[in-house]
């Protein structure tokens, strides 16, 4: 019995195909950007030195929006319930909420340099405009 049966919710209809093809693309995206971030941020770089390459030049925190976007997509998929898909509302907002120390830690590591990278670069997700001096 899938969950969406046990607890009511409004269940997903869509091809098997469809479904596997969504998942298999969520799984690997989930992998690559761990694995892309993990690449530009080893260990040994962490909270000594800002790292602003590969995913951080997306996003300042690229491992957390792995765990929100693809962790979502597969969770609702495995679900198979459109209600889970509102479960990313709280779950975003912890992950804000945690990150909080974080960043001022990193603020008062790097300081202004930490600014303007949190200035033009989301915290999740890709800001839609960034400055495009950014790099000058």
């Amino acid at each position: 019995v899938g969950v969406s049966q046990f607890l009511s919710l409004p269940s997903i209809v869509m091809p098997e195909g469809m479904w596997w093809f969504l998942f298999v693309l969520f799984v690997i995206d989930f992998f690559v950007t761990i694995a892309w971030s993990l690449k530009h941020l080893p260990f040994s770089k962490r909270g000594k030195e800002l790292v602003t390459t590969g995913p951080y030049a997306w996003s300042r925190h690229p491992l957390y929006s792995a765990f929100i976007w693809s962790g979502t997509g597969i969770v609702v998929l495995l679900s198979r319930s459109w209600a889970v898909l509102f479960s990313a509302i709280p779950i975003s907002i912890f992950w804000a909420w945690h990150i909080t120390d974080e960043e001022e830690f990193m603020l008062e590591k790097f300081g202004n340099d930490y600014k303007k990278y949190m200035e033009n670069t989301g915290q999740f997700f890709p800001k839609l405009k960034r400055d495009e001096n950014r790099d000058k």
